[in-house]
């Protein structure tokens, strides 16, 4: 059997999606913007969602989600058969649906969201940041995109770093 990769997956459809609500403290935030940011960073989902993959395997193979925590629901529309690693056996195109995420929300990952939603919040990120100057000969200036570097502008992204899993949702 091979190893999960996203070579594998055809499609994916998040057919709901539940976000954790913003922490204390926070106004003035849209949670599911900031929880898809930190989400979309790292592998671990601290929303609850149901998705929908469809899974083309080369040959026969031991697939899970390249999310976590998941729980592989049906593969076709029957019951999964999940082994002790919560891995599927696929040999052929299959449609296989997972309620992934639910993860318990940490004070270090409240922070994390803090970092970011003040980041956003912060007077000069508003859009786009721009500054230009000449004077006589002289010229200068710099703009940067709101978006752009944001999580680890923020900060966000270090406390993200023991949550995030090599080769995936690098941004």
């Amino acid at each position: 059997m091979a190893l999960m990769t996203s070579q594998y997956i055809e499609t994916e459809t998040e057919i709901s999606i539940t976000y954790p609500p913003a922490p204390s403290g926070v106004t003035g935030t849209v949670p599911e913007v900031i929880w898809s940011k930190l989400e979309n960073y790292c592998a671990c989902r601290w929303s609850t969602s149901e998705i929908e993959f469809v899974v083309c395997p080369h040959g026969v193979l031991a697939w899970r989600p390249p999310y976590y925590p998941c729980v592989i629901d049906t593969v076709n529309g029957d019951p999964a058969e999940v082994n002790d690693f919560g891995e599927v056996t696929l040999s052929e195109r299959s449609i296989v649906v997972c309620t992934v995420g639910g993860r318990a929300v940490t004070a270090g990952i409240e922070e994390a969201y803090k970092r970011l939603a003040d980041y956003y919040a912060a007077e000069p990120m508003n859009g786009v940041s721009r500054y230009s100057i000449d004077v006589g000969d002289i010229s200068e200036s710099w703009s940067r995109r709101r978006d752009w570097g944001a999580l680890g502008n923020s900060g966000a992204a270090e406390l993200l770093k023991k949550y995030r899993k090599e080769g995936l949702a690098h941004v």
